[in-house]
């Protein structure tokens, strides 16, 4: 018998978690029989996001081997400094590279292999493209019709963050203010009492910039503005 390496009696082990689940269900009362699934684990299994991670840590080194490969290329951080060509963040990706068809055709070979391996495959009608500002219009039309999947804005939001925040920082999070100045105007605020006020302005209002303020920096007018509007209610 051949002996097992450590990466073959890791995949065997993972693979007996995965084949060993079992299920039973009660018809009128009485249990079924034993139920063997033919994919799939138990929902809330322990072992499901490790065999995500590493399904992911598969795509991940495909994407790095295009780009020392030289098919792809990254966004640099900064002038001379590193480039990144993906990110992962939860059952999310992010890929980057140059606004070419060529490049365009890669990633998506990259993508055909990672879904024939892992079964996992890209949902278009969730996938979408921004491309820069500096990119011609007519690249953008070709590229959106070939991979045949929206174009997203400056402005739209991921987990309820701007997804892109440009030179005007004031304008990705303006709708805070409004969000605020909505929330005091209500008819019914009329009626509170200056105790009913100080609750809605410290349990509500102050709560509504605190989720983006922890994880970007506001622009002080923005700020001014948000503490007028308070001032004005109170």
């Amino acid at each position: 018998m051949r002996k097992l390496g450590f990466g073959e009696k890791w995949i065997k082990l993972v693979m007996d978690c995965v084949t060993s689940v079992t299920y039973s269900a009660l018809v009128n009362g009485q249990q079924s029989s034993i139920i063997k699934p033919s994919r799939g684990i138990r929902q809330g299994d322990p072992i499901s996001p490790y065999l995500f991670i590493l399904c992911a840590e598969g795509l991940s080194s495909l994407v790095d081997m295009a780009e020392r490969n030289g098919e792809i290329k990254g966004v640099a951080i900064t002038r001379g400094g590193i480039r990144v060509n993906h990110l992962l963040f939860a059952d999310d990706s992010v890929i980057y590279g140059r606004a070419k068809l060529t490049e365009w055709y890669k990633i998506q070979k990259l993508l055909g292999t990672y879904e024939r391996a892992s079964g996992q495959c890209l949902n278009r009608q969730k996938t979408t493209i921004f491309f820069s500002s500096n990119t011609p219009m007519a690249v953008r039309r070709q590229i959106q019709e070939v991979a045949g999947v929206a174009v997203c804005g400056n402005f739209e939001k991921y987990l309820g963050l701007p997804s892109i925040v440009g030179r005007s920082r004031y304008n990705a999070f303006k709708h805070l203010k409004e969000r605020v100045w909505l929330k005091v105007n209500n008819w019914k605020n009329k009626f509170l009492s200056q105790a009913g006020k100080e609750v809605l302005l410290k349990a509500v209002v102050q709560a509504i910039p605190t989720y983006s303020m922890s994880v970007f920096l506001l622009p002080r007018k923005l700020c001014k503005e948000i503490t007028a509007v308070m001032a004005r209610f109170w």
